[in-house]
């Protein structure tokens, strides 16, 4: 098989180096991807907007754009982490959702299908968007709204390549100004003088850091474990736990209160359905022996590898 022979060249640090070829890069896992494997392997990494000289600008909804880079740069691997993740956007703009969570993936599956390369694909605990508590590997997702709903259809095309991994991260964090999640917004309000954060207590779900990502789709190209995966850190929370460990490995426990909301508070601004649960389990993961880390204790390796970023002398 052509993976375990990229696979064995990229650990062994020899100039025949793995090819990954990925599209969406520009964004926060995309950043933290790129800055781990570039070290390993040679990377076409792509984005519809190239913000970086490192990036190529690329489209994943322009199929002949992708196949002139494919054809000149041949991978081994095609990552797609492009997506358009803005829940309320996606009820808003339904086709370009479509077009790029689904249209995106088969744009995707087609030329791993074509290469006879391996697939991996980037969704979301979201698919699981019912009234259960949590959800393992196994459940059938129940998506409902479109974001959901694209990000699953995307899934489902991805399993039709045989080497394919479908990886399903939780809450995202990390990656500093790269961020575009929760933990940014809180911490845009920190840096604006908010001495009171009202943060929703009424949902939770399960935080998912982008460095352990990045090392978890490692571990199961090594092994050849092809699937479909949960991959989140270990633990729930809401966002009202999260925001109060970030204040308090900020060290800022005495000076900003953070207050429990519920989800009305915030209504006009995330109009767009959530489930009372986003919580999801790795059982899959667990049973390969892959051992994931508390997200507390994820929050503070990150808070503290940015800690120049998360100053608020330096963004005074």
């Amino acid at each position: 098989m052509i993976l375990k022979v990229c696979i064995r060249l990229m650990n062994s640090g020899s100039e025949g180096k793995m090819r990954i070829y990925v599209l969406g890069c520009g964004g926060m896992l995309g950043v933290s991807l790129y800055k781990y494997f570039s070290q390993k392997a040679d990377i076409l990494a792509t984005s519809r907007i190239a913000k970086e000289t490192w990036l190529r600008s690329r489209d994943v909804r322009d199929y002949q754009g992708m196949l002139h880079d494919v054809m000149e740069f041949k991978p081994d691997i095609l990552m797609n982490l492009a997506a358009y993740v803005d829940r309320e956007g996606c009820e808003k703009y339904v086709q370009e959702a479509i077009d790029i969570n689904t249209g995106g993936s088969a744009n995707c599956t087609m030329l791993a299908l074509n290469l006879k390369i391996p697939y991996v694909y980037i969704s979301s605990a979201v698919v699981f968007d019912d009234n259960k508590d949590t959800h393992t590997d196994e459940d059938v997702p129940t998506p409902r709204g479109v974001y959901a709903r694209t990000k699953y259809w995307g899934e489902l095309l991805a399993q039709a390549v045989p080497e394919h991994l479908v990886i399903r991260p939780g809450w995202q964090v990390g990656s500093g100004s790269n961020d575009r999640m929760f933990i940014q917004k809180i911490w845009g309000q920190i840096k604006s003088g908010a001495t009171v954060l009202n943060v929703v207590a009424d949902k939770k779900g399960s935080p998912s850091f982008v460095k352990d990502t990045v090392l978890g789709i490692e571990w199961l190209l090594n092994k050849e474990a092809f699937g479909v995966y949960n991959m989140v850190c270990k633990g729930e929370a809401t966002r009202y736990d999260m925001a109060v460990e970030f204040v308090r490995c900020l060290g800022l426990q005495d000076k900003i209160e953070v207050r429990k909301v519920d989800s009305t508070f915030w209504s006009h601004e995330y109009s767009a359905a959530r489930a009372p649960s986003e919580s999801v389990l790795t059982t899959k993961l667990d049973a390969l022996g892959y051992v994931s880390r508390p997200w507390q204790e994820a929050l503070a390796e990150y808070v503290s590898e940015y800690s120049d970023y998360f100053s608020l002398q330096e963004n005074k």
